[in-house]
C-alpha cells in the first residue's frame, strides 16, 4: 500500500514538476531575446543599453517603522549607508518623458554580509498599476516601485519609493499585492539639478558600478526561479556589450 500511494503522489507531481520546467524554459527564453536586443542596443551605443546615463551619489537608508519581511535590513531600525543611482531608462537626446530609474547597493546587506541592490522604476502603486512602467517628465514626480517581487518566509515583497525632493523618499513595502506599508526613508545627497537629454546628467557617473539584483539579492528575501530564468541571460548580455571600453567617456 505504501509503494502505491507514493506511486501515486509521484504521478501527481510529475504535471506540476514539468509546468515548472516549461515555465522557467519560457522565461529563459524570453530573457535571451531581450538580452540580444539589449546586446544590440548596447554595442550600438557602447554603453548601458538602457539607463545608459545616470548620476551616482551616496546616501542613507533610514527604517524608523521596521518591517515584518524576513530580511533584518528592515525589519530592524537603524541607518545603513548606501551608493545611489539615478538614471533614465531610455535617456532621450531630446527632451521627452522617461522612465525613472533609481538603482541602490546597499553594502552588508546581503548574504554573508556581501553588498545588496535593489533597482527601482517609475510606476503606478495599485495592485495591477505597480507592475507597468510609467513615464515621467521630471525628476521626482512620481513613484517608484521594484516592479519585481522578491520571494521571502513572509511571501512576495515589492518595495516603493515616493519622492517628498529630489533627494528624501519614502520608503515603504508592500506583501502579498497587499497595501503598502511605511519602512521609512531614503536619503541622499543633493545631485544639482538635471535636464531631460541623456548628455545632461545632473553629475558624475560611474561606468563601472553594475547592478545585480539576482546575483547579489537582500539577505533573506530571494528573486523568484521564473525571474531568475529572465534576467539571468538579459543582464549578462547586456554587462557584457554595455562595458564601457578601457580610454573612452
Amino acid at each position: 500500500m505504501g509503494m502505491a500511494y507514493s506511486h501515486t503522489m509521484r504521478t501527481k507531481e510529475r504535471p506540476i514538476i514539468l509546468a515548472r520546467g516549461a515555465t522557467t524554459a519560457l522565461f529563459s527564453a524570453a530573457g535571451l531575446a531581450i538580452g540580444v536586443g539589449f546586446a544590440a542596443l548596447g554595442a550600438l551605443r557602447r554603453n548601458r543599453p538602457i539607463h545608459s546615463v545616470g548620476t551616482v551619489v551616496p546616501g542613507k537608508l533610514v527604517i524608523n517603522t521596521p518591517g515584518a519581511i524576513g530580511a533584518t535590513l528592515f525589519d530592524t531600525a537603524g541607518e545603513t549607508p548606501l551608493i545611489a543611482r539615478l538614471s533614465r531608462s531610455l535617456s532621450w537626446p531630446v527632451d521627452l518623458p522617461d522612465v525613472l530609474g533609481v538603482a541602490l547597493r546597499i553594502p552588508g546587506a546581503g548574504p554573508n554580509g556581501g553588498a545588496a541592490d535593489l533597482l527601482f522604476a517609475s510606476t503606478g502603486t495599485g495592485r495591477i498599476t505597480r507592475y507597468i512602467l510609467h513615464f515621467h517628465w521630471a525628476e521626482a514626480s512620481g513613484p517608484l516601485t521594484t516592479m519585481f517581487p522578491l520571494t521571502g518566509a513572509r511571501g512576495n515583497i515589492v518595495f516603493r519609493l515616493d519622492p517628498e525632493s529630489r533627494v528624501d523618499y519614502r520608503l515603504a513595502y508592500s506583501r502579498n499585492s497587499g497595501p503598502w506599508i511605511p519602512l521609512g526613508w531614503v536619503s541622499l545627497d543633493a545631485p544639482r539639478e538635471s535636464g531631460q537629454r541623456s548628455n545632461n546628467p545632473a553629475g558624475p557617473d560611474d561606468a563601472q558600478l553594475r547592478f545585480r539584483p539576482v546575483g547579489q539579492p537582500l539577505d533573506g528575501l530571494t528573486t523568484p526561479t521564473w525571474l531568475r530564468a529572465a534576467r539571468s541571460p538579459a543582464y549578462s548580455l547586456a554587462r557584457f556589450t554595455g562595458r564601457t571600453p578601457p580610454g573612452s567617456s
